[in-house]
């Protein structure tokens, strides 16, 4: 009795002491303002930074940056990375201003010049897509043009989420999403070694919620029924490279869609194959419009 006693507690101690570190790790990583990233893009010294507020009442940061009688509009949504927020895209602006695309930037909530202290990996950033959305959607200049959304990491996973709850938006451009809060963080913890057991779940509901195995592009993306690219980066030491195939195989059949997997890339593409990547973007924009 007393032997089995002793087995009981040592794997209790032991599950404790998983689950700790699991969600203490997620626990630093979100808890946080991430700080604004700096850039050498001209860009920035003519961007002038604007707000809004999403449905939480935080301040949403933003720039844009429009040309005359755009062909249609893009909005540009950041990854994770701290320091990080809006700078991160704003190379993907000349290009698509030249191809006569207006831009629009965001800080996700707690990024950069955006209010909030807490990251939640697309669970709640979706809201903030919808926010510049509605935004974009009210001015004159935007009437029966279309928009959509080009997005990187856990932005490309926002845009997913957020198209699928809302029905806002008329295209998606995915680079290197993530099936789910689940898959990302079972990957990265893999990549440190650390067995993905049941205790990453158990953290992630921790830290996020129950919303966090609800909202998700692996359970979302079927309802997509605008025209979408999913890019997926071959050597991705950040995210499971898999997880965009499988993504872009629970498409429905009846909807314009792409995949494109980049040889030889790390997670952001567009920093590794910067040309490659400009090509797929505007041939897929010049393709459904």
């Amino acid at each position: 009795m007393k032997l089995f006693l002793y087995f009981c507690f040592t794997v209790l101690s032991i599950t404790a002491v998983l689950f700790y570190k699991s969600y203490s790790a997620l626990h630093r990583e979100l808890n946080i303002h991430a700080t604004e990233i700096s850039t050498s893009s001209p860009l920035f010294l003519k961007a002038k930074t604007k707000y809004l507020l999403n449905s939480d009442q935080q301040k949403i940061a933003y720039y844009s940056f429009p040309v005359a009688n755009p062909k249609a509009v893009v909005i540009l949504a950041h990854g994770y990375s701290n320091p990080g927020g809006k700078n991160q895209m704003l190379d993907h602006v000349d290009y698509l201003n030249r191809a006569k695309y207006s831009v629009y930037l965001l800080d996700f909530r707690s990024f950069a010049e955006s209010e909030g202290q807490k990251i939640y990996l697309g669970v709640k950033e979706w809201q903030d897509l919808e926010t510049i959305y509605d935004y974009v959607y009210s001015l004159p200049e935007n009437r029966n043009k279309r928009i959509g959304y080009l997005g990187f990491s856990m932005g490309a996973v926002s845009a997913i989420n957020s198209v699928a709850k809302t029905g806002k938006g008329d295209f998606i451009i995915a680079s290197t999403p993530y099936a789910s809060v689940d898959s990302m963080y079972r990957f990265r913890l893999a990549q440190n070694k650390f067995p993905p057991f049941l205790f990453t779940k158990l953290a992630i509901i921790a830290e996020l919620g129950t919303a966090s195995q609800v909202i998700s592009p692996e359970n979302l993306i079927s309802k997509i029924d605008i025209p979408i690219t999913i890019f997926s980066a071959q050597n991705d030491t950040h995210v499971d490279s898999h997880d965009a195939q499988k993504l872009y195989d629970l498409l429905t059949a009846n909807i314009v869609k792409d995949f494109w997997q980049a040889n030889d890339s790390d997670h952001d593409i567009y920093a590794s194959h910067p040309d490659d990547f400009q090509q797929h973007v505007l041939s897929f924009l010049a393709k459904i419009h």
